[in-house]
Protein backbone atom coordinates (compact mmCIF):
# COMPACT_ATOMS: atom_id res chain seq x y z
CA UNK A 1 0.00 0.00 0.00
CA UNK A 2 2.75 2.20 0.31
CA UNK A 3 2.72 2.70 -3.52
CA UNK A 4 -0.64 3.95 -3.63
CA UNK A 5 0.16 6.94 -1.14
CA UNK A 6 3.04 8.24 -2.74
CA UNK A 7 1.81 11.86 -3.25
CA UNK A 8 2.66 11.88 -7.62
CA UNK A 9 4.58 15.54 -8.83
CA UNK A 10 3.44 16.68 -12.10
CA UNK A 11 0.80 15.71 -14.30
CA UNK A 12 2.89 14.36 -17.05
CA UNK A 13 3.68 10.65 -17.55
CA UNK A 14 4.99 8.48 -14.88
CA UNK A 15 7.90 5.83 -15.24
CA UNK A 16 8.11 2.37 -13.25
CA UNK A 17 11.58 1.50 -12.97
CA UNK A 18 12.59 -2.20 -12.34
CA UNK A 19 8.60 -2.81 -12.57
CA UNK A 20 8.95 -6.51 -12.38
CA UNK A 21 5.62 -8.85 -11.50
CA UNK A 22 4.14 -5.95 -9.75
CA UNK A 23 4.06 -2.21 -11.51
CA UNK A 24 2.83 0.73 -9.72
CA UNK A 25 -0.79 0.88 -11.20
CA UNK A 26 -0.43 4.62 -11.97
CA UNK A 27 2.83 4.38 -14.34
CA UNK A 28 2.53 5.06 -17.77
CA UNK A 29 5.79 3.36 -18.57
CA UNK A 30 7.66 -0.17 -17.55
CA UNK A 31 11.12 -0.56 -18.01
CA UNK A 32 12.37 -3.90 -16.90
CA UNK A 33 15.94 -5.41 -17.19
CA UNK A 34 15.09 -9.65 -16.25
CA UNK A 35 11.87 -10.98 -17.34
CA UNK A 36 12.39 -14.13 -15.27
CA UNK A 37 12.47 -14.58 -11.55
CA UNK A 38 16.18 -14.18 -11.28
CA UNK A 39 15.61 -11.23 -8.72
CA UNK A 40 12.03 -11.53 -7.92
CA UNK A 41 9.34 -13.86 -6.79
CA UNK A 42 6.86 -13.28 -9.42
CA UNK A 43 7.15 -13.36 -13.59
CA UNK A 44 7.43 -10.09 -15.33
CA UNK A 45 3.70 -8.25 -15.78
CA UNK A 46 3.61 -6.83 -19.37
CA UNK A 47 0.19 -4.96 -19.63
CA UNK A 48 0.78 -1.35 -20.78
CA UNK A 49 3.74 0.04 -22.82
CA UNK A 50 7.31 -2.08 -21.49
CA UNK A 51 10.84 -1.37 -22.60
CA UNK A 52 13.41 -4.14 -21.80
CA UNK A 53 16.96 -1.95 -20.61
CA UNK A 54 19.45 -1.86 -18.06
CA UNK A 55 18.29 1.02 -15.85
CA UNK A 56 21.81 2.47 -15.67
CA UNK A 57 21.54 3.52 -19.37
CA UNK A 58 18.10 4.11 -19.56
CA UNK A 59 16.63 4.27 -23.74
CA UNK A 60 15.05 7.98 -22.87
CA UNK A 61 14.99 11.42 -23.94
CA UNK A 62 15.89 13.72 -21.16
CA UNK A 63 12.71 14.81 -18.84
CA UNK A 64 10.03 12.61 -21.00
CA UNK A 65 8.49 11.81 -17.47
CA UNK A 66 7.17 13.97 -14.78
CA UNK A 67 7.87 11.09 -12.15
CA UNK A 68 9.24 8.23 -11.27
CA UNK A 69 9.09 4.73 -9.15
CA UNK A 70 11.93 2.49 -8.25
CA UNK A 71 10.58 -0.05 -5.94
CA UNK A 72 13.40 -2.10 -4.38
CA UNK A 73 15.97 -1.72 -7.58
CA UNK A 74 18.54 0.25 -6.42
CA UNK A 75 19.91 -2.45 -4.55
CA UNK A 76 20.29 -4.68 -6.87
CA UNK A 77 22.93 -2.73 -9.00
CA UNK A 78 26.73 -2.30 -9.08
CA UNK A 79 27.15 1.06 -10.41
CA UNK A 80 24.15 2.87 -8.50
CA UNK A 81 25.35 6.51 -8.90
CA UNK A 82 24.80 5.92 -12.69
CA UNK A 83 21.41 4.40 -12.07
CA UNK A 84 20.63 7.59 -9.83
CA UNK A 85 21.72 10.05 -12.51
CA UNK A 86 19.74 8.56 -14.98
CA UNK A 87 16.77 8.67 -12.78
CA UNK A 88 18.09 12.59 -12.66
CA UNK A 89 17.98 12.66 -16.07
CA UNK A 90 14.52 11.34 -17.49
CA UNK A 91 12.42 11.90 -14.92
CA UNK A 92 11.76 15.25 -13.04
CA UNK A 93 10.96 13.94 -9.68
CA UNK A 94 10.26 10.31 -8.31
CA UNK A 95 9.96 8.33 -5.43
CA UNK A 96 12.63 5.45 -4.14
CA UNK A 97 12.25 2.72 -1.74
CA UNK A 98 14.85 -0.16 -0.39
CA UNK A 99 15.08 -2.38 2.19
CA UNK A 100 17.61 -0.48 4.89
CA UNK A 101 20.55 -1.57 5.97
CA UNK A 102 19.04 -2.74 9.44
CA UNK A 103 16.72 -5.03 6.84
CA UNK A 104 19.39 -6.04 4.94
CA UNK A 105 21.36 -7.09 8.15
CA UNK A 106 19.00 -9.54 9.49
CA UNK A 107 17.78 -10.68 6.82
CA UNK A 108 20.43 -10.72 4.40
CA UNK A 109 19.78 -11.34 0.27
CA UNK A 110 22.16 -13.01 -1.34
CA UNK A 111 21.15 -10.58 -4.86
CA UNK A 112 21.50 -7.26 -3.11
CA UNK A 113 24.95 -5.96 -3.59
CA UNK A 114 24.14 -2.55 -1.50
CA UNK A 115 23.44 -1.24 2.09
CA UNK A 116 21.45 1.98 1.79
CA UNK A 117 20.04 4.07 4.98
CA UNK A 118 18.59 7.42 4.47
CA UNK A 119 19.85 10.26 6.59
CA UNK A 120 19.18 14.15 6.66
CA UNK A 121 17.48 13.50 3.22
CA UNK A 122 20.63 12.14 1.64
CA UNK A 123 20.64 8.33 0.40
CA UNK A 124 24.23 6.60 2.46
CA UNK A 125 25.01 3.78 -0.16
CA UNK A 126 27.71 1.62 1.27
CA UNK A 127 28.53 -1.33 -1.34
CA UNK A 128 28.77 -4.81 0.26
CA UNK A 129 31.70 -7.11 0.56
CA UNK A 130 29.54 -10.24 0.57
CA UNK A 131 26.35 -11.45 0.28
CA UNK A 132 25.81 -11.58 4.25
CA UNK A 133 27.03 -7.95 5.94
CA UNK A 134 26.97 -9.48 9.67
CA UNK A 135 28.84 -13.12 9.96
CA UNK A 136 26.84 -13.38 13.11
CA UNK A 137 22.93 -11.62 13.06
CA UNK A 138 22.63 -12.48 9.19
CA UNK A 139 23.24 -16.13 9.85
CA UNK A 140 19.80 -16.20 12.19
CA UNK A 141 17.23 -15.69 9.82
CA UNK A 142 15.50 -13.64 13.03
CA UNK A 143 12.15 -13.00 10.51
CA UNK A 144 11.77 -16.61 9.66
CA UNK A 145 12.45 -18.04 13.56
CA UNK A 146 11.83 -14.92 16.25
CA UNK A 147 8.26 -13.97 16.36
CA UNK A 148 9.00 -10.73 18.37
CA UNK A 149 11.34 -9.80 15.53
CA UNK A 150 8.89 -11.04 13.14
CA UNK A 151 5.93 -8.99 14.37
CA UNK A 152 8.01 -5.80 15.23
CA UNK A 153 9.19 -5.97 11.25
CA UNK A 154 5.55 -6.18 10.24
CA UNK A 155 4.32 -3.72 12.13
CA UNK A 156 6.68 -1.08 11.64
CA UNK A 157 7.92 -1.37 8.39
CA UNK A 158 9.29 2.37 7.99
CA UNK A 159 12.37 1.05 10.68
CA UNK A 160 13.15 -1.52 7.94
CA UNK A 161 13.07 0.33 4.81
CA UNK A 162 14.73 3.72 2.99
CA UNK A 163 11.48 5.53 1.53
CA UNK A 164 13.29 8.24 -0.29
CA UNK A 165 11.05 11.20 -2.54
CA UNK A 166 12.81 13.53 -4.29
CA UNK A 167 12.12 16.21 -6.80
CA UNK A 168 14.64 18.09 -9.01
CA UNK A 169 17.82 16.40 -7.41
CA UNK A 170 18.81 13.12 -5.96
CA UNK A 171 21.08 13.65 -3.08
CA UNK A 172 23.11 10.47 -2.40
CA UNK A 173 26.67 9.71 -0.76
CA UNK A 174 28.46 6.82 -2.16
CA UNK A 175 30.60 5.69 0.92
CA UNK A 176 32.79 3.57 -0.28
CA UNK A 177 33.02 4.57 -3.90
CA UNK A 178 36.57 2.39 -4.67
CA UNK A 179 35.19 -1.19 -3.41
CA UNK A 180 33.67 -3.18 -5.94
CA UNK A 181 31.04 -5.95 -5.76
CA UNK A 182 32.36 -8.59 -7.99
CA UNK A 183 31.58 -10.97 -5.40
CA UNK A 184 28.25 -11.01 -6.90
CA UNK A 185 27.85 -12.93 -10.88
CA UNK A 186 24.77 -12.46 -12.39
CA UNK A 187 23.02 -15.73 -13.10
CA UNK A 188 21.78 -16.29 -16.38
CA UNK A 189 18.22 -15.35 -17.15
CA UNK A 190 15.55 -15.56 -19.95
CA UNK A 191 16.34 -13.48 -22.97
CA UNK A 192 12.92 -14.06 -25.31
CA UNK A 193 9.58 -13.03 -24.17
CA UNK A 194 6.74 -15.43 -24.68
CA UNK A 195 3.67 -14.14 -27.01
CA UNK A 196 1.68 -15.38 -23.85
CA UNK A 197 3.58 -13.18 -21.70
CA UNK A 198 2.22 -9.98 -23.42
CA UNK A 199 -1.67 -10.23 -22.86
CA UNK A 200 -2.94 -9.11 -19.83
CA UNK A 201 -3.35 -11.64 -16.86
CA UNK A 202 -7.01 -12.11 -15.62
CA UNK A 203 -7.45 -10.14 -12.22
CA UNK A 204 -8.80 -12.63 -9.56
CA UNK A 205 -7.98 -11.36 -6.32
CA UNK A 206 -9.37 -8.24 -4.21
CA UNK A 207 -6.54 -6.65 -4.42
CA UNK A 208 -5.37 -7.38 -7.98
CA UNK A 209 -9.19 -5.97 -9.23
CA UNK A 210 -8.62 -2.96 -7.30
CA UNK A 211 -5.20 -2.73 -8.69
CA UNK A 212 -6.98 -2.92 -12.09
CA UNK A 213 -9.74 -0.44 -11.57
CA UNK A 214 -7.12 1.98 -10.75
CA UNK A 215 -5.15 1.29 -13.27
CA UNK A 216 -8.01 2.17 -15.78
CA UNK A 217 -8.65 5.39 -14.26
CA UNK A 218 -5.27 6.22 -15.40
CA UNK A 219 -5.03 5.06 -18.87
CA UNK A 220 -3.23 7.79 -21.59
CA UNK A 221 -2.68 8.23 -25.27
CA UNK A 222 0.80 8.46 -26.00
CA UNK A 223 3.16 7.19 -28.71
CA UNK A 224 6.08 5.37 -26.98
CA UNK A 225 8.73 5.76 -29.85
CA UNK A 226 8.31 9.56 -28.85
CA UNK A 227 10.11 8.78 -25.64
CA UNK A 228 12.78 6.68 -26.85
CA UNK A 229 16.65 7.37 -27.28
CA UNK A 230 19.78 5.20 -27.99
CA UNK A 231 20.41 4.14 -24.42
CA UNK A 232 24.37 4.50 -25.39
CA UNK A 233 24.02 8.19 -26.76
CA UNK A 234 20.82 9.30 -25.93
CA UNK A 235 20.34 10.39 -29.78
CA UNK A 236 17.12 9.81 -31.50
CA UNK A 237 15.89 6.34 -32.75
CA UNK A 238 14.46 5.70 -36.25
CA UNK A 239 12.14 2.55 -36.99
CA UNK A 240 13.17 0.20 -39.54
CA UNK A 241 10.85 -2.58 -40.01
CA UNK A 242 11.28 -4.34 -36.63
CA UNK A 243 14.10 -2.97 -35.50
CA UNK A 244 15.27 0.44 -33.78
CA UNK A 245 18.58 2.57 -35.57
CA UNK A 246 20.13 5.03 -33.79
CA UNK A 247 20.42 8.16 -35.80
CA UNK A 248 24.03 9.18 -34.52
CA UNK A 249 26.53 8.20 -37.46
CA UNK A 250 28.90 7.34 -34.38
CA UNK A 251 26.73 4.93 -32.92
CA UNK A 252 24.00 3.34 -35.12
CA UNK A 253 23.29 0.65 -32.76
CA UNK A 254 20.32 -1.25 -33.53
CA UNK A 255 17.93 -2.68 -30.98
CA UNK A 256 14.77 -5.14 -31.44
CA UNK A 257 11.22 -3.20 -31.25
CA UNK A 258 9.44 -6.48 -31.23
CA UNK A 259 7.79 -8.27 -29.74
CA UNK A 260 8.38 -5.14 -26.98
CA UNK A 261 11.33 -2.97 -27.70
CA UNK A 262 14.69 -4.53 -26.15
CA UNK A 263 17.75 -2.53 -25.58
CA UNK A 264 19.72 -5.06 -23.61
CA UNK A 265 20.96 -6.60 -26.67
CA UNK A 266 21.87 -4.52 -29.45
CA UNK A 267 21.60 -6.18 -32.40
Amino acid sequence: MRKLRQPIYGSGLILDVGSGGNPHPFADVLLEKYIDTTHRYKQITIDRPTVLADATSMPFKSGVFSYSFAFHVLEHLHQPEAFLTELERVSKAGYIETPNALYERIHPFDVHLLEIMLIDDTLHIRKKSGPIGDDFIGTLDLLEHDSIWRKFFGRHPRFFHVCYKWRGKIHFKLLNAADNTDWFQDPETLHEIQTSELSEVAEKSLRERLIHILRSLRRRTFDLDDLLACPACHSDLTLQQDHYVCCSQDCRLRFASSPVPDFNNPI
